[in-house]
């Protein structure tokens, strides 16, 4: 009796007995080492996730079908990082209850029901909201719609990692930018106040954002501030960063607290404010400024028309910082002037002073002497955002008379209907 008719039953049985055991051992595998990505997203509500992310213009409306592939995972990933999460792409519970959140604070805005769901009933009051805001009706809340509800929408300082925001959070409370008990890991109000304060005075995007601009000119601060003290300038303000520095206070007659606050730093030599910040900046020249009066506004507006007829010099060189495109630093300028701790050369930073601030206009309503106004598509980047000039008055008609820096390359005034011209914000100085 041939054999070979016995072997095939037993080939099945044994592949059979072999697809049972590696079942098994995935289930337990499974049990022992919890769910795998996959299987997250599977039990991922995938269709809602992603239309929040639409919603929230972290991805087109086309891609909501269900699919957790490589453009959602990448949308989740730049949310992560707008709100300081780790950005590893699974949305996880964390990462689901900061994105149902931020839906939520948009929809209460809007006046719609706030289940962060960003659903339909969302999309059209969002887009009710934006036409009676004077903005661009397509019912998605991105940055322009945002701020105009006074929304942050990124809060982070872009890194996610608990060990990066502590020695942000060194540097910035070794240079008197923090409290020393706000180095806790956790990037908060506080720090990103820190951070604000920090751009400000270093003519840096002030959009509350510690990223590789901002961390760089940071670490480059305390180095300086090391060179000086004698200690290794690794641009970590840790405690022999403190020690160095409280020496070199006890030998200049200076409060030996350790911090390389405005008054040390002057000591060291080393400029604190960068940008307009110091009279002439860095092409030359001083503006002559009359004495000012009255409220923090009349200032701004003094100002400002003190300077009318100046002309630049050169390739842009002007007397309010850089040789370079120069209608922010003569904006910013004029605040400093009332009083407001605000320096920047590019445009968009009023945009996102007054979104972090709370008083970016909404729409371009009720226009204020001393405010500034922002022209161009949006604070993306010099390309979107293109000028600024400071209301000098705001007329009946629904005009207004503005003076600015680098138009025609002068301070000149202008008159004109904002949203005709293509202004995209009106921006008020904090406490005016």
């Amino acid at each position: 009796m041939p054999t070979t008719t016995l072997r095939a039953p037993g080939q099945a049985g044994g592949a059979r007995a072999a697809a049972l055991v590696l079942a098994l051992a995935a289930v337990l595998a499974g049990l022992l080492l919890g769910p795998t990505a996959g299987q997250a997203h599977a039990a991922t509500d995938v269709r809602l996730l992603q239309r929040d992310l639409a919603g929230l213009s972290y991805a087109p409306l086309s891609g909501v079908d269900g699919v957790y592939g490589s453009q959602t995972t990448e949308s989740v990933r730049h949310f992560q990082r707008d709100n300081g999460l780790d950005a590893d792409g699974d949305a996880g519970p964390a990462t689901l209850s900061a994105l149902t959140a931020k839906v939520k604070q948009v929809q209460s805005k809007a006046g719609t029901s706030a289940d962060g769901d960003y659903a339909t009933a969302t999309l059209d009051a969002v887009k009710t909201y934006q036409s009676a805001h004077g903005l661009a009706a397509d019912g998605i809340a991105g940055p322009l719609t945002m701020g105009a509800m006074n929304i942050d929408r990124i809060t982070s300082s872009g890194t996610g990692t608990n060990a990066d925001t502590k020695l942000l959070q060194r540097n910035l409370a070794g240079l008197g930018y923090l409290a020393a008990n706000g180095v806790d890991g956790i990037y908060g109000p506080a720090t990103k106040d820190a951070v604000l304060s920090f751009q400000s005075d270093n003519a840096l995007s002030v959009d509350g954002i510690a990223g590789p601009q901002t961390d760089a000119a940071l670490s480059a601060k305390v180095q300086q501030v090391q060179s000086k003290a004698g200690t290794p300038a690794d641009g970590d303000y840790g405690t022999a960063t403190l020690d160095a520095v409280k020496t070199y206070q006890s030998a200049h007659g200076l409060a030996a607290d350790g911090i390389a606050g405005p008054v040390t730093m002057a000591s060291m030599g080393i400029a604190r404010e960068l940008g307009g910040g110091s009279p002439g900046g860095e092409s030359g020249g001083t503006p002559t400024v009359p004495p000012l009066s009255g409220s923090a506004r009349d200032k701004i507006v003094q100002a400002a028309r003190s300077q009318l007829g100046v002309h630049e010099w050169g390739a842009n060189c002007n007397p309010y910082g850089p040789c370079e495109a120069w209608c922010a630093l003569f904006a910013s300028w004029t605040w400093r002037q009332a009083g407001i701790s605000f320096s920047t050369a590019f445009s968009g930073d009023f945009y996102y002073y007054g979104r972090n601030h709370g008083t970016l206009h909404s729409g371009l309503s009720d226009p204020q002497p001393g405010d500034a106004i922002v022209f161009g598509s949006g604070p993306q980047n010099t390309s979107t955002s293109v000028h600024v000039g400071i209301i000098e008055k705001a007329n009946a008609d629904g005009t207004v008379d503005t003076i600015e820096g680098n138009s025609d390359d002068q301070v000149m005034r202008r008159h004109f209907v904002p949203a005709t011209r293509g202004a995209y914000a009106i921006v008020s100085p904090a406490g005016a």
